[in-house]
C-alpha cells in the first residue's frame, strides 16, 4: 500500500488515512480495522504553533509513506520520533528526523512491524521565540531560517525515550492531559537540540532527494548486521558517489562518519543485550563480531562510561 500525503501535518493526514482504511474519527483517533491491521493513530492540536500526532500499529501488508515537498508547509517544522519504543529488531533503530520543507521524504514499513512514533510539528516562529534568532550555532540558524534544504537524523537519547515512554503511557481521561502533552512535545524538541549541538558546528550543504535517498540506502546497510564492521567500498558502489562525497554528506545527516556512526549503534546493542537480555559478557561481545573480549571491553567502556560487568549490575 503506498500512502502519498499533500498535507502530512495536520488533520488533512487523518482524513486521508480515514478514507483508506474505511474507519472513524473518533476522539481524535483513528483505529485500524482488522481488514487492516492493528492499532491506532492519534492527533493532538496545541493551538496554531504546535500539534502532534501519536501512531502505535502494526499493517497485515507493506505501507510506503511519502511525504511530498509540497505537502509541508515551509513555515513549519517537523520533528518525527520514530521508534521510539524499543522492539526487536535493530534496524528499527529509535530516531528523530527533522527535514525542510522542501525534500521528499519516503519511509517503508514491512507488514507486520511495530510502529511507534510521535510526529510534532511546530511553527518556525515559534521556534524562534523560544531558541532565540540571534544564536551563533549554524544547525539551529539553518533549521530556523529555511534558507536550505536540510535533514538531521539524531539517534534517540534515553532522555528522549524516556519523555517519549511517559508520552505513548498517558491515559485519555488525565486530567490536563493535553497541557502535560504540550509541555512534553517541547521537551522532546529540547532534547533533540541537545543532541545536534554536540556536532560540529559548521554549515551544512544543501541536499536533495536523491541524496537523502542514498545516504539512508547506506545507513541500512550498515545496522543490518551490526556485527560486520562498513566497508567503504562497497557502500561507495551503493551510493553510486565517491568515498569523499559519501562521508560528507553522512557526516551531515547523521552528524557522524560512518564506521563511528556503526560503532555507537553497536555499543547501543551491546548495552541492550547485557542489560535487557541478559546475554553474559562474552556472549555479546561474540554476537556482535568482537574475538577479543577485552577489546570489546575498552570500547563499550569508552561509549557507556562503564565497564561490561559493571553496567550489567
Amino acid at each position: 500500500m503506498i500512502f502519498e500525503s499533500a498535507d502530512a501535518n495536520k488533520i488533512g493526514l487523518m482524513n486521508a488515512l480515514s478514507k483508506i482504511t474505511g474507519s472513524e474519527i473518533k476522539d481524535r483517533k483513528i483505529i485500524l480495522p482488522e481488514s487492516y491491521g492493528d492499532g491506532y493513530m492519534k492527533f493532538f492540536d496545541f493551538g496554531p504553533f504546535m500539534n502532534m500526532m501519536i501512531s502505535e500499529f502494526k499493517m497485515k501488508e507493506d505501507l510506503v509513506l511519502k511525504k511530498t515537498k509540497t505537502g509541508q508547509r515551509k513555515n513549519e517544522i517537523i520533528f518525527s520520533f520514530r521508534n521510539v519504543l524499543r522492539g526487536g529488531d535493530t534496524r528499527l533503530l529509535p530516531s528523530v528526523q527533522v527535514s525542510s520543507a522542501d525534500i521528499d521524504i519516503e519511509v517503508s514499513i514491512l507488514a507486520g512491524t511495530q510502529v511507534n512514533t510521535i510526529l510534532i510539528v511546530v511553527h518556525v516562529d515559534l521556534l524562534k521565540e523560544l531558541i532565540g534568532q540571534e544564536t551563533g550555532n549554524l544547525l539551529l540558524q539553518n533549521i530556523i531560517s529555511g534558507n536550505q534544504p536540510y535533514l538531521y537524523d539524531e539517534i534517540i537519547s534515553p532522555e528522549i525515550q524516556s519523555v517519549a515512554t511517559k508520552i505513548i503511557e498517558i491515559k485519555d481521561e488525565e486530567q490536563l492531559g493535553d497541557f502535560y502533552l504540550k509541555l512534553k512535545a517541547g521537551e522532546m524538541i529540547y532534547l533533540f537540540f541537545v543532541e545536534l549541538l554536540k556536532r560540529q558546528n559548521r554549515a551544512g550543504y544543501p541536499l536533495n532527494s536523491s541524496d537523502v535517498e542514498a545516504m539512508y540506502s547506506i545507513r541500512d546497510k550498515v545496522v543490518s548486521d551490526l556485527s560486520v564492521p562498513p566497508n567503504l567500498s562497497e557502500l561507495t558502489q551503493i551510493s553510486n558517489m565517491s568515498e569523499s562525497k559519501l562521508n560528507r554528506l553522512f557526516r551531515q545527516i547523521f552528524g557522524n562518519s560512518v564506521y563511528n556512526y556503526y560503532q555507537a549503534l553497536r555499543m547501543k546493542e551491546a548495552a541492550y543485550l547485557i542489560k535487557e537480555e541478559k546475554l553474559s559478557v562474552s556472549e555479546t561481545g561474540y554476537r556482535l563480531g568482537f574475538t577479543n573480549l577485552s577489546h570489546f571491553t575498552r570500547v563499550f567502556e569508552r561509549h557507556l562510561g562503564l565497564k561490561p560487568k559493571k553496567y550489567s549490575k
